[in-house]
């Protein structure tokens, strides 16, 4: 039996679903360059409620639907699966709240807009996915993969309405409240919405990492939440040193523009059209399938298996695209309850995140395709800003397993920036991070004011053998259950400057790694332990020789034992520091038993001479409170500066972000 629908106007018999579009092979379906500006969309095509537009019949839950002129959809459909081919379009009525069900593909190779108006609904679903039949890999469109596809020159216009995706809360919040007072007022937040409010508890409190509150706005007057329910953790407001007082954020889930999968079949967002997508103030809930192994593992409620996530079938996807996609804008878009990574840019270009949030999802949440092996490195993906964008509890299980997870994967590129962003709830084990340069991985970024706090390991996680200079500033770390920056691999020159971290569990800076050619430079932190940690900073394994490593006009303060550990391993190499101008709140140093003879200079704050620190045996001035001794330096002639008081400037909310023009 033929299930097909077709528009009247069409003689051409349906594509099969799951096949390519005509004269596009499977794999490569953009052409190359951008195709020029969005189609006019209007509400004057044909409706979808009458039935003489669909031969007599409307559609189907068996209908495989065909279209190929302008339609208007004006009334709640649900169909077997949907093909809009170039030259059609199907828009969703702006006066209307309403829902699409589609058992099987959505392919738009002409154009699909859902834009409500006012109070409006939109919502595209896919009910019936079946996550074990998912193959995976590759652009062209599979039967077996359900999901959303762009293609050949397609256009998706996802516009809700304007919502500020987050704001922090302006007074520390306690169990049971039920108002909440923000930073500012929000725009757009209305009664029914569902909030989550992060975790900022320090890293000694039980489950710091996972106590999130989830809650409905009951009313919203001004800065001032009023909330259906009380809250069921503490969250309190943190004062983390250098003018950095912070509150939770409270992010803003709801949108009234939604493409969800089920809690038990997750779909996907796939793009390779070569026309530029308008994805705003949308909400992507239930995407990212994953298939089934033969292990399992012993979750809190039992035995459970072990899954892999599906390679290409992300939250929101862009495949490929190269220049294609420059000029792409994705505002205010949340993905959450997603089973695989939430904000791919993966080989395309030019794209603008921004007020985005992924919460709840497995995999790194904003990242791209990496190298196959630590030899290969990874394609590039230029010119991708994230602004103001959250990564919320991000997670793979088991989480002993999930190694290097990560909220932003700063890959490879050029013209990358991170302005603004937070990083919080990231769970995973060994190298798990807010932020993260990966191996083999390199880009060149402009990272500025970004936050990691309440991650389960470490703020930023560095594994990196440089070629290039990088520049961290503004960068704030607090109650991290890890490091507040972990900086390996062996050889690499990072500028650090103006951060503050604070209470990290570890302590503020762990250090693997020694200079390629300048060296590394920490200059101008606040590293406060706030008691969490026994040292402020300390060095580890050096794999390989190398330059030196300074900190300089920094205070480091709060530890329980010394500022600065050296712990450089007897196989590897000794620790190279340069230690300027630093004040410190207790002991300077610790030489632990056994570490190579280190070569580090000591100057410190107000003092106009330095010294050199060796080995307790190896004849000098015994220091025994640092387990050394020292020499004097004459070398270190470099005049005495000041220490310098970070003061980062984090916003308070995301950054604003507005809609299109609206459909007429």
């Amino acid at each position: 039996m033929d299930n097909s629908v077709n528009s009247p106007q069409s003689a051409t018999k349906a594509t099969e679903p799951g096949t390519a579009a005509p004269g596009l092979s499977p794999g490569h379906e953009h052409p190359g360059p951008a195709a020029g500006p969005p189609p006019a969309l209007d509400e004057n095509g044909r409706r979808w409620s009458d039935p003489a537009g669909w031969g007599g019949a409307l559609p189907g839950p068996g209908s495989a639907v065909r279209i190929t002129d302008s339609v208007l959809l004006d009334t709640d459909a649900t169909v077997g699966s949907l093909l809009v081919e170039p030259g059609g379009a199907l828009v969703f009525a702006a006066d209307r709240t309403l829902t699409l069900d589609s058992a099987g593909n959505v392919e738009v190779r002409g154009a699909l807009a859902l834009a409500p108006a006012g109070a409006a609904v939109h919502a595209l679903r896919f009910p019936a996915v079946d996550e074990r039949r998912f193959r995976g890999d590759g652009a062209a469109v599979l039967a077996t993969d359900t999901g959303l596809w762009v293609t050949g020159s397609g256009y998706l216009r996802l516009d809700g309405a304007a919502r500020t995706a987050w704001v922090r809360a302006a007074t520390a919040l306690a169990a049971g409240d039920t108002e909440l007072v923000l930073a500012a007022a929000p725009t757009g937040w209305q009664p029914g919405d569902e909030l989550a409010v992060t975790p900022t508890a320090p890293p000694d409190t039980a489950d710091f990492s996972t106590r999130y509150d989830l809650c409905t706005v009951a009313s919203v007057s001004g800065a001032t939440v009023t909330l259906r329910e009380a809250l069921a953790f503490a969250h309190p407001r943190v004062a983390a040193g250098g003018g950095v007082t912070v509150g939770a954020e409270v992010l803003n889930l709801t949108r009234n523009v939604r493409v969800e999968g089920t809690p038990g079949g997750r779909a996907h967002v796939h793009l390779t059209s070569s026309r530029p997508a308008d994805v705003r103030h949308a909400a992507l809930r239930w995407l990212g399938p994953r298939t089934g192994t033969a292990e399992t593992w012993t979750s809190p409620t039992g035995a459970a298996p072990i899954t892999a996530p599906v390679t290409g079938r992300y939250g929101l996807h862009f495949h490929l695209l190269a220049d294609s996609s420059r000029g792409t804008v994705v505002e205010g878009v949340v993905v959450r309850d997603a089973g695989n990574h939430a904000f791919v840019p993966h080989g395309s270009h030019g794209i603008t995140f921004r007020g985005c949030i992924s919460h709840d999802t497995w995999e790194d949440a904003y990242w791209w395709d990496g190298p196959a092996d630590t030899r290969t490195p990874q394609g590039p993906s230029d010119d991708i800003v994230y602004e103001s964008c959250v990564a919320s509890r991000t997670v793979r299980e088991p989480n002993p397993r999930a190694y290097r997870l990560t909220g932003f994967s700063l890959g490879a590129g050029t013209g990358g920036v991170a302005r603004d962003c937070v990083a919080v709830g990231v769970q995973g084990a060994t190298g798990a991070s807010g932020f993260e340069w990966p191996e083999t991985s390199e880009g060149v970024w402009t990272f500025e004011r970004c936050l990691a706090h309440n991650n389960l390991r470490d703020g930023i996680f560095v594994w990196l053998n440089a070629r290039y200079h990088h520049v961290v500033t503004g960068f704030v770390g607090y109650h991290n259950g890890g490091w507040g920056i972990e900086h390996g691999a062996y050889l690499n020159d990072f500028d650090y400057s103006a951060s503050v971290l604070y209470g990290n569990g570890a302590g503020g800076v762990s250090l693997h790694a020694l200079g390629r050619d300048r060296g590394t430079v920490f200059d101008g932190l606040l590293i406060d332990a706030a008691g969490q940690s026994d040292y402020a900073v300390a060095t580890e394994r050096h794999q390989l020789a190398g330059a030196g490593v300074t900190f300089s006009r920094s205070l480091l303060t709060g530890y329980r034992k010394a500022g600065i550990a050296l712990r450089a391993e007897p196989d590897g190499q000794p620790d190279v520091l340069v230690v300027l101008d630093c004040e410190f709140g207790g002991s300077e140093l610790w030489l632990d038993q056994g570490a190579p003879a280190p070569d580090v200079l000591l100057r410190r704050a107000g003092e106009s001479t330095a010294v050199r620190v060796v080995g307790a045996g190896a004849g000098g001035a015994a220091v025994p409170r640092w387990n050394a001794a020292t020499v004097p330096a004459p070398e270190l002639t470099a005049a005495p500066r000041p220490v310098l008081t970070p003061a980062p400037a984090l916003r308070d909310a995301a950054a604003p972000t507005g809609r299109l023009a609206p459909v007429h």
